[in-house]
């Protein structure tokens, strides 16, 4: 987990809303106002990061830094060829954070992964909301980011101190609109999914969701409905055939409350299809599956098939 994602997900863990579908978490800071007004102590913190940053431009002779007029400072290493980041955007950063120390405190970078998060929705710390558009695609620089743009006076346990000075090297690897990628991503997955059930000689059921299902063995006695806990062997394959998971090999079935969310939605709706003993396939578009997010072995909007077996509900 990264430290960005983290704070996000404990403020969702807290409860609270940014009024975002995702239910992302509202950070401490999103409600800091545009200036610090006549709060002495938040005024004498921004000067002492002031402070601190022009410190640490000087001492390791960095040149061509700017500043914003909430106290961000940044320098541009490469500003991009590409399109601009604009609010709204999903965009994909690789980042090194570090404490003006030198200590590294996350990297995207060592994990192999960049961040995926929607621009301007409080979904990381402000410093990044502000910051990350001052580049387009492929745009490299460094952020210095004050405290009151970071983790203020909390902190982050275990990794940033209270009141610090955060510095990202980051690179803007992607960004798009996202309602434009789903639509382009549904039309591409019916595409793939009519191949796919052309290929195997599959006749399909199609909800109104997208969603497409085979049932093999309908089982018996009723069907699972939403907050009964189910039980459910699977072989999740992608349509080149190709497996990514399987409970089967593994000996034990997956339980979970269904139509709770604990599950991708696909399988929340699709499960609903089987009795006890049933069997069948569920053939996943990516909007109701981990859409144009990465998972592990799975890319970004993947068609996923499943080969699934209800074995209990209760």
């Amino acid at each position: 987990m990264t430290l960005l994602s983290g704070f996000l997900l404990a403020c969702k863990a807290g409860g609270a809303e940014a009024g975002e579908d995702s239910g992302a978490g509202e950070s401490a800071f999103s409600a800091l106002p545009a200036g610090l007004g006549g709060d002495s102590v938040a005024l004498a913190q921004a000067a002492i990061d002031r402070g601190l940053i022009e410190k640490y431009l000087k001492d390791n002779g960095i040149k061509g830094t700017e500043q914003t007029p909430t106290g961000l400072f940044y320098t541009v290493l490469e500003k991009g060829k590409g399109a601009a980041v604009q609010k709204g955007h999903t965009v994909k950063v690789h980042y090194t954070g570090k404490l003006l120390d030198g200590t590294v405190f996350d990297s995207s970078v060592e994990r192999g992964e960049p961040l995926e998060f929607p621009i301007g929705m409080g979904r990381v710390i402000p410093g990044w909301d502000e910051g990350i558009p001052l580049f387009a695609i492929g745009g490299k620089g460094t952020l210095y980011i004050p405290s009151a743009l970071a983790y203020g006076s909390r902190g982050f346990p275990g990794s940033i101190p209270a009141n610090s000075v955060l510095i990202f090297d980051i690179e803007v690897i992607d960004a798009f609109d996202p309602a434009i990628a789903e639509s382009k991503a549904k039309v591409e997955s019916e595409a793939k999914i009519q191949a796919y059930l052309q290929e195997k000689g599959l006749k399909a059921s199609k909800t109104e969701s997208g969603l497409y299902y085979v049932v093999e063995s309908p089982g018996a006695g009723n069907k699972p409905t939403a907050g009964q806990t189910v039980s459910v062997h699977y072989t999740g394959k992608f349509t080149d055939g190709s497996e990514f998971d399987s409970s089967v090999k593994r000996g034990e079935p997956l339980s979970f409350p269904l139509g709770q969310g604990r599950v991708i939605k696909g399988w929340d709706e699709g499960l609903t299809y089987f009795a006890k003993g049933g069997k069948g396939i569920l053939i996943i578009p990516p909007h109701l599956g981990y859409g144009s997010a990465a998972r592990g072995p799975i890319p970004a909007n993947s068609v996923l098939v499943f080969d699934v077996e209800m074995v209990e509900i209760k």
